[in-house]
């Protein structure tokens, strides 16, 4: 298995569509937890200050499927990603253990 480094960035309209979905957080919650108990998500959250990007470390056989997972994601589906959001192979240096078991 191989570690992704998803960097999220969300469209500029994300916060508008929060609150006319208010439901979105919640389903996205619920995936996030998903993923984390299938092994798949390994850690993700925000960066501060919290402006619609952040951080997801996944764990995928290849680049195709983490692209697959994400395009999973409510945020996805519902069209609140951006463009600019990247998914890339991360090699973890220090610390490498702490995440692939």
């Amino acid at each position: 298995m191989t570690l992704y480094a998803v960097i999220v960035a969300t469209r500029a309209d994300y916060y508008d569509y929060k609150r006319a979905h208010p439901e979105h957080d919640q389903n996205q919650l619920t995936w996030f937890k998903q993923q984390e108990e299938a092994g798949t998500l390994l850690a993700c959250g925000p960066f501060a200050p919290h402006d619609g990007t952040g951080l997801w470390i996944l764990e995928a056989s290849s680049l195709a499927e983490a692209q697959r997972i994400v395009g999973s994601s409510p945020r996805s589906q519902d069209g609140m990603l951006a463009e600019s959001a990247r998914i890339v192979e991360w090699e973890a240096h220090i610390g490498k253990h702490r995440f692939l078991h």
